[in-house]
């Protein structure tokens, strides 16, 4: 699935290798999102974001398929939250679709009954849960 929020202009840009440019480290990174690209000449390549657990900094990039699949088989590396295409990871696993609601997005600031005129706002919501027990509410 072809990321929204990445241009078609971005994704022939050549894939850069995954690193810090703060701290210079490659060891430290954890991935957050991995997205396809349109298809292009040379190596595999994917969109992706990551973050340096050291320093903190964020980037966003094409980078070679290769490289990611090193971050993502490190030992250690199956805590926190992925997003892969259109699946969330967690503990390495996908996450499954546990329940669905419609959720007031208006929260009163007393607990006095005011009838305040305002119009209540619902946002319908899906759940999705790791086995882990980990939960996430996503909008519809």
């Amino acid at each position: 699935m072809k990321n929204p929020l990445v241009s078609g202009g971005v994704s022939h840009l050549p894939p850069k290798a995954l690193s810090c440019g703060r701290c210079g480290s490659a060891d430290r990174l954890k991935l957050e999102t991995i997205e396809s690209i349109e298809p292009h000449a040379g190596e595999l390549a994917v969109w992706v974001t990551y973050a340096c657990q050291g320093c903190e900094a964020s980037y966003a990039h094409s980078a070679p398929f290769r490289d990611v699949a090193a971050v993502l088989n490190r030992s250690g590396n199956g805590s926190g939250l992925l997003q892969f295409g259109g699946q969330y990871f967690h503990c390495g696993e996908p996450m499954a679709f546990a329940e669905s609601s419609a959720r007031n997005v208006y929260a009163p600031m007393t607990t006095e009954d005011v009838d305040d005129g305002l119009l209540d706002v619902y946002l319908k919501t899906r759940v999705i849960q790791c086995r882990c027990g980990f939960r996430m509410e996503l909008p519809v």
